[in-house]
């Protein structure tokens, strides 16, 4: 295929000169691009991570300004290019390319190589940032709260972990677009580290939690086994915890898993010859 005509169609860019491009309609443009703000990972790749969802956003969200830009099929290129910004904050490296080539499309002396620059710098930084934020604080936190109260068979730890997720989910997606749409270039060391400032207090909270659910686990354990019971769970956690040192985590994951089949194996074996 010649390269005319895998271009053909990138940016519309065959109907660019022959009809001017649809302006954003109030909501339905902002609904538009908040819509496709969800699905920026769904057409993930090996070669382009998550690039075409990226462009879908951009291409959208830049509405009639990008045929104010001279080098439109350049830009609509340069954006198609490698992608990798997490899934949480991916959407605010957006706003702030957004805002750039806005800036540019008006005349302002921003260089594309200026922007590919932030825009590398930042989903980089913005990804390990969310991800420390969620996977190791936000995610845990709330299914802990949601396993304590499955302890005693209620649903609504399930909805407050749903809640507490979503709270920052959308906060992140949609609050995070706006805030890159409004900085720009803005966006810096500064504003990073002020991102999910409720770090600290969840952090305390989820020590808690944990504290919580970990003595209600053995309570239950109690209850459940007896104190033979209570001694090999917490010989099997320390197990764990040894080996997540040596090996991994899948390897850990299933020796922790045959050492209990083995204990309930052998348990009810003498069991049923007490009887």
């Amino acid at each position: 295929m010649e390269s005319g005509e895998r271009e053909q169609g990138v940016w519309i860019e065959g109907d660019m000169k022959r009809r001017p491009a649809r302006p954003d309609r109030g909501l339905g443009g902002s609904a538009g691009v908040l819509w496709r703000l969800f699905f920026m990972h769904s057409s993930r790749s090996e070669r382009l991570m998550d690039a075409l969802g990226f462009f879908s956003v951009f291409a959208r969200a830049l509405g009639k300004d990008r045929s104010r830009l001279d080098d439109a099929k350049g830009t609509a290129l340069r954006h198609l290019g490698y992608f990798n910004g997490g899934v949480y904050l991916a959407p605010l490296v957006a706003g702030v390319v957004v805002n750039l080539e806005r800036r540019r499309a008006a005349g302002e002396s921003i260089s594309p190589a200026e922007i590919d620059r932030i825009k590398a710098a930042l989903s980089s930084v913005l990804a390990a940032r969310a991800n420390q934020f969620f996977d190791t604080l936000l995610i845990p936190f709330g299914l802990t709260i949601a396993s304590i109260f499955a302890i005693y068979g209620s649903y609504v730890g399930s909805v407050i972990f749903l809640v507490l997720y979503n709270f920052y989910h959308f906060q992140s997606r949609i609050g995070g677009y706006g805030r890159g749409v409004e900085l720009g270039g803005g966006v810096d060391g500064a504003f990073v580290a002020r991102l999910y400032r409720e770090t600290r207090v969840l952090e305390g909270l989820g020590a808690f939690a944990s504290g919580v659910f970990t003595a209600l686990l053995f309570v239950k354990a109690a209850h459940a086994g007896g104190a033979p019971f209570v001694a090999s769970g917490a010989v099997a956690a320390g197990a764990v915890a040894v080996l997540g040192r040596r090996a991994s985590a899948t390897v850990t994951a299933c020796l922790a898993a045959a050492a209990l089949a083995a204990f309930l194996v052998v348990s009810s074996f003498i069991e049923l010859r007490s009887i």
